[in-house]
């Protein structure tokens, strides 16, 4: 790997898709051991293992952000993405409905578009680079994980509580965005990303906050959707077997 490959990073390179093969490859592993305690029905320890190797690494994350690279505008925990590394194994030690709910709907509605568009400059000689990586890539194992091995199912109120949770969110940390100039934490001020992403096709601030809105609720939206077409289809499934079955005669 060249010195310049190896120091910067670009999206929709060899790097970025050998990244992302590298991280769905270590998430299939974790749900294959999880699989395997659950039929061996040692689930929980495997849940909790994953857990705290999540907080783990998101506190490292933290003392990293605090130590060497402190940046107010960059360096609190106020990213969707950051948040949701920290309530994902919360959720997985928990199992609280709302918690589960809220990582699932934010990892597959919004963390991943981190890893589809990654606004991330370093390559694999800064630790910047392991950590956004881990950090997102844990934030789509959390979801994906508590689908696969703990049994959750979305459902469309869990998506109305998830478009609560995620106005919420935008409540509170627009405000602080506007009380620090340069701040754009949740991409929701009035900053520019500093690389192309599918905010630039939005409208300018401050209906870009409304655009922002309607298109992650949508995004979350179309998370759950794969869920009500498996519904549908087991329904349809269960009244073929009902119709099927043959009566008995007294």
């Amino acid at each position: 790997m060249s010195s310049t490959l190896a120091q910067n990073f670009a999206m929709f390179t060899p790097m970025h898709a050998a990244t992302v093969a590298v991280c769905a490859v270590v998430i299939f592993g974790v749900i294959r051991l999880g699989l395997r305690a659950k039929r061996r029905g040692d689930a929980t320890r495997v849940t909790r293992a994953v857990a705290w190797a999540g907080l783990f690494f998101w506190l490292v994350q933290m003392v990293y952000a605090f130590a060497f690279d402190w940046k107010p505008a960059h360096s609190w925990p106020l990213h969707i993405c950051d948040l949701a590394g920290l309530l994902g194994p919360l959720a997985l030690l928990t199992q609280a409905r709302l918690l589960r709910t809220t990582v699932y709907f934010w990892a597959m509605g919004l963390a991943v578009w981190g890893i589809i568009t990654p606004t991330l400059w370093k390559g694999p000689e800064s630790v910047v680079f392991w950590l956004f990586w881990i950090n997102h890539g844990g934030v789509i194992l959390f979801a994906v994980y508590d689908v696969a091995v703990c049994g959750y199912r979305p459902t469309l109120k869990d998506w109305g509580w998830a478009c609560v949770v995620s106005l919420a969110y935008v409540a509170i940390v627009v405000p602080l965005n506007l009380a620090h100039p340069g701040w754009n934490y949740g991409y929701l001020g009035d900053v520019a990303v500093g690389r192309k992403t599918p905010l630039d096709v939005l409208p300018a601030w401050p209906m870009r906050l409304l655009a922002i809105e309607i298109l992650g609720a949508a995004m979350m939206l179309h998370a759950w959707l794969p869920w009500a077409l498996v519904s549908k289809l087991s329904r349809k499934q269960m009244l073929n077997e009902t119709t099927k079955t043959p009566s008995v005669s007294p």
